[in-house]
């Protein structure tokens, strides 16, 4: 057997074990695509009704999105996935429940910014602190070498959102 014809064996090889590790990584990128979104609301459902604090998950994103800075209803809208009208009658119970308030845009009197009452962060911060407690204590129970993974995993998946944000 002449040296090219190894060669070619060797790249043949080569070339089988790239295209199963390409096709291995497809289906793990397709089980995390399927996968990740629904654990994940799984997961923030359970923590939110064992929590006891009567929120819809939209209203706790709505609180989210407000810690940083008022917002506009159609900005609300769209960050959430829900219509104007929606996002409204939502803005509405928060509004009459004290967590949120309508100011006018001071750069367009027309349009109107939607931001946290003291009652409203306060109510988130101690949502925040049930969340933590709840998933703490589930994940207090993993070996090191999990816990280990699942902080990468949440920093990982910080960048992915970064990066949707971006684009």
């Amino acid at each position: 057997m002449g040296a090219s014809q190894v060669t070619d064996q060797r790249f043949e090889r080569s070339s089988h074990g790239t295209e199963r590790s390409r096709q291995s990584r497809r289906r793990n990128l397709d089980e995390i695509a399927s996968a990740l979104p629904r654990r994940a609301g799984i997961l923030s459902r359970l923590v939110l009704s064992r929590s006891g604090i009567q929120m819809s998950r939209t209203e706790v994103g709505v609180l989210q999105l407000l810690q940083s800075r008022p917002r506009r209803i159609t900005e609300l809208a769209a960050a959430e996935s829900v219509t104007q009208p929606a996002i409204t009658l939502l803005v509405n119970k928060l509004e009459h429940r004290g967590l949120v308030v309508r100011e006018t845009d001071p750069t367009d009197g027309r349009a109107v910014l939607v931001s946290l009452t003291e009652s409203g962060r306060l109510q988130f911060e101690a949502l925040r602190s049930q969340y933590r407690a709840l998933i703490g204590a589930q994940l207090g129970n993993l070996p090191d070498e999990d816990v280990a993974t699942l902080a990468r995993a949440a920093e990982i998946l910080r960048g992915v959102i970064e990066r949707f944000d971006e684009s």
